[in-house]
């Protein structure tokens, strides 16, 4: 009896060794006559190449007088950004672990 559980042992321990080494492989890339589309760099990563970061003593006066009103007291400039398509600024603000990110005009208005 203990010969026949060995056997049956040895023949199970080898077809899953069997079948863990079988690999399928990858499907071969197909190629194609036709051209590859050129895609766009997406809107997001075309902002990052509008935007310049600034020191917050660039910021114009009309935003630093903003950025002194009482719903922002507290808060300190992390970073200043110039946009310069649309002329406008964009402040990122820690108050302890917090962060925020507000978007003023170039008159110191806060923006959507």
């Amino acid at each position: 009896m203990k010969k026949l559980m060995f056997a049956s042992l040895a023949l199970l321990g080898s077809v899953a060794l069997a079948n863990a080494q079988e690999a399928t492989p990858a499907p071969a890339p197909q190629e194609s006559n036709q051209a590859t589309e050129v895609v766009a760099p997406a809107p997001a990563a075309q902002d990052q190449e509008d935007k310049t970061k600034i020191k917050s003593e660039e910021l114009p006066e009309a935003v630093k007088k903003s950025l002194e009103a009482q719903e922002y007291r507290g808060w300190l400039i992390d970073a200043a950004y110039h946009v310069k398509s649309t002329d406008s600024y964009e402040v990122e603000l820690k108050n302890g672990a917090e962060t925020k990110t507000v978007k003023f005009n170039k008159d110191g208005k806060v923006e959507g």
